[in-house]
């Protein structure tokens, strides 16, 4: 029985003769960096080249070149594609991802609260700052998608993440707001400067930690 990676390289030979030199020494190391992963076969090759080289002859005709389309070199574009074809199950499921935002935004929220209350103001609020945390890492997630289609080169992948990014900081902003006006004070207590900055600093060294150990891809 003929398999689909035996179907598919007649064509993508004839799709490669017309690629530009430049294109086609991309191609080739991609290519290359994919045999020596091992984590893919010949069938999963031939896939992965075959819709690059679609994508690089549809922007070809714009002038737009592969390094610039994909804008990574040719080993970081498999590091990628490793990343996204790992079998990490649990260990980068979707909760795992909005922990990582999560983290990341209220351990930063904290530290530039905490060190700008040093010298001027008082820190965000606990109502807030829990509120920070549950958006962050729904917002992380949004961008992450919109991320991904746009370093694939999808088609309007740039605007689109841009779009996405506003209107995230957007709403964002507003709940915040809104909590920080609605929530009663006895409610959203102001911790002190110097434990705010410590505790900004652990969460960021907690969420490092996490991304290493649980192997969460990068935004």
């Amino acid at each position: 029985m003929t398999t689909e990676a035996e179907t598919v390289k007649p064509e993508i030979g004839e799709m490669k003769a017309n690629l530009t030199k430049r294109n086609l020494q991309y191609v080739q190391e991609v290519e290359k960096h994919l045999r020596e992963t091992g984590q893919y076969g010949e069938e999963q090759q031939a896939n992965l080249i075959y819709e690059m080289v679609e994508k690089v002859l549809e922007n070809q005709k714009q002038g737009v070149t592969a390094r610039k389309l994909f804008d990574v070199t040719p080993t970081e574009y498999v590091k990628a594609l490793t990343v996204k074809a790992a079998p990490v199950g649990e260990t980068a499921g979707k909760w795992w991802i909005a922990l990582d935002g999560g983290l990341l935004v209220l351990g930063a929220m904290m530290l530039i609260s905490g060190v700008s209350a040093i010298f001027q103001g008082q820190t965000l609020g606990l109502a807030v700052l829990f509120v920070t945390f549950l958006v962050g890492g729904g917002a992380m997630m949004v961008l992450r998608k919109y991320a991904g289609a746009m370093r694939q080169g999808e088609k309007g992948g740039t605007w689109k993440y841009l779009v996405i990014a506003m209107v995230v900081i957007l709403v964002w902003m507003t709940i915040m707001t809104v909590v920080q006006v609605v929530v009663p004070a006895k409610w959203n207590i102001a911790l002190e400067p110097y434990p705010t900055v410590i505790v900004g600093v652990a969460l960021l060294a907690l969420r490092f930690y996490l991304k290493r150990k649980k192997n969460i891809p990068n935004l």
